[in-house]
């Protein structure tokens, strides 16, 4: 590449891969060229915009001869509102990448000569590729926008609906866009920045009371610090409007009330989902899977890696509401669930009730200070779980986890490179990295969910 390129010079190159997060890439004079919107194997025109002294981005100025995996965005606008990157992609070609993904960084981050990847597993069949998020977050602009923000930018694209997000979820936007619309009109800004909408998708048929609801959808409110709202007796006014006029929702949650009053809620600050044969009590604020057809598959193939027998005691580490605990305490003698969010530990324990389990211990802490106060063998861990935020496990955790030596270790990671990184601390300590099993819970973005399995080295 020449020494300055940035700019308006164009340059022609053949495209050869696929990186961690979604870019095309090509090499030019020693370089790797970072392309969003190409795919492999394309020769493309691009206009370089930034370098380093080893890689440098372009942009896709023109597709000179198009790979047979190309298609045309679904929804082009939407490729701005920071996710949707391989909308461009054809789904079964995304999938493949995926898997190719994993192995990369296994193998540039993790050092892992062999590679015990399995194919990506891709949305059910007959399932919607789009309409699957149960959860999202939706922006207002200083205009009175609402929809989604621009990806690195203050900007808000107004949606009037929102076509990639699950049916119960946009039929709930739209109708709270409306009533937002006509009670706040271009000043909404001044009441919130921002709010967020999860819906149940498979609520549970209500045998009791403690499980019906008037509605299935929670709606969160961030109110805007020093903004429109003046007190919490208007806030609390607004909510029990906002839920009595608004179909479908559950409850309202006002998050940011002046005057140490923390949060007013109006209907249920909670909804309930079922996944498989247990049901979740998931409140605002508490992580839940958002993909509604493939989180059954995720639990499946999590609980496939442990490979429990009856008798053992089973860890699980960040467990959030219990979504791994619930179903795995069917098939072992104990499960002790630690999580340090104190809302999902509620569910979490609110959940057991509901499904009758009676083997599940509960635990608010950090997982690692939880961890080191652990002592075995009074305190056992035949089999141990993490499904970890994005960042990975600290150090520190993953060395108690070895100090407690579970027969099998069982990591549900939403980020191939962290997963890659926290494997090899593993197997450098006492363990063999058995499976990888990648599995789609983000069509048309880049995001890569996984199932390792690791067992300790000399156990069959």
């Amino acid at each position: 590449m020449p020494d300055a390129v940035t700019g308006d010079a164009l340059l022609e190159m053949v495209l050869t891969d696929l990186a961690y997060g979604g870019d095309a890439v090509g090499r030019y004079r020693g370089r790797a060229v970072f392309v969003p919107g190409g795919i492999p194997g394309e020769r493309v025109r691009i206009r370089v915009v930034s370098e380093s002294k080893s890689s440098a981005r372009a942009e896709l100025v023109e597709v000179l001869e198009a790979s047979p995996d190309r298609v045309a965005p679904r929804y082009s606008e939407l490729s701005t509102s920071g996710g949707f990157q391989w909308q461009h992609i054809a789904y079964p070609a995304q999938v493949t990448w995926k898997t190719h993904i994993v192995e990369q960084l296994l193998t540039r981050i993790g050092h892992f000569a062999e590679l015990p990847v399995q194919p990506t597993i891709g949305m059910p069949d007959g399932s919607d590729l789009w309409r699957y998020r149960t959860v999202a977050q939706f922006a207002i602009g200083p205009d009175g926008a609402i929809g989604f923000r621009r990806a690195n930018s203050r900007d808000v694209l107004d949606m009037s609906n929102c076509p990639i997000v699950h049916p119960k979820l946009d039929t709930l936007y739209v109708a709270i866009r409306e009533w937002m619309r006509a009670r706040w009109g271009a000043e909404a800004a001044g009441f919130t920045e921002r709010f967020t909408v999860r819906v149940a998708a498979n609520p549970p048929d209500a045998t009791s009371t403690d499980t019906m609801l008037n509605g299935y959808g929670l709606l969160t409110i961030e109110a805007r610090p020093a903004g429109a709202f003046t007190n919490a007796d208007e806030m609390a006014a607004l909510a029990s409007a906002m839920y009595s006029e608004i179909p479908g929702l559950s409850g309202v949650v006002i998050l940011g009330v002046p005057g140490g009053h923390g949060r007013i809620t109006a209907g249920s600050d909670f909804i309930f989902e079922r996944v498989l044969n247990k049901t979740y009590r998931v409140s605002a604020g508490s992580f839940f899977q958002v993909n509604a057809a493939q989180t059954p598959n995720l639990v499946r193939e999590a609980r496939a890696a442990a490979r429990l027998v009856p008798a053992d005691h089973l860890l699980d580490g960040y467990s959030g509401v219990g979504l791994f605990s619930l179903i795995f305490a069917d098939d072992v003698a104990h499960v002790h669930a630690i999580e340090s969010h104190p809302g999902a530990v509620a569910d979490a324990r609110a959940s057991a009730a509901l499904n009758h389990t009676g083997n599940v211990t509960m635990t608010e802490g950090v997982l690692e200070r939880i961890l080191g106060a652990l002592r075995p063998p009074h305190d056992r861990a035949d089999v141990v779980l993490v499904d970890p935020p994005r960042t990975g496990c600290l150090p520190r955790a993953l060395s108690e986890i070895q100090r407690l030596a579970p027969r099998t270790f069982v990591y549900v990671s939403c980020d191939p490179s962290t997963l890659a990184r926290d494997l090899r601390i593993m197997c450098d300590n006492g363990y063999r990295l058995e499976s990888v099993q990648p599995v789609d819970m983000f069509p048309f973005t880049t995001h890569i969910e996984c199932v390792a399995r690791c067992d300790r080295v000399g156990t069959a």
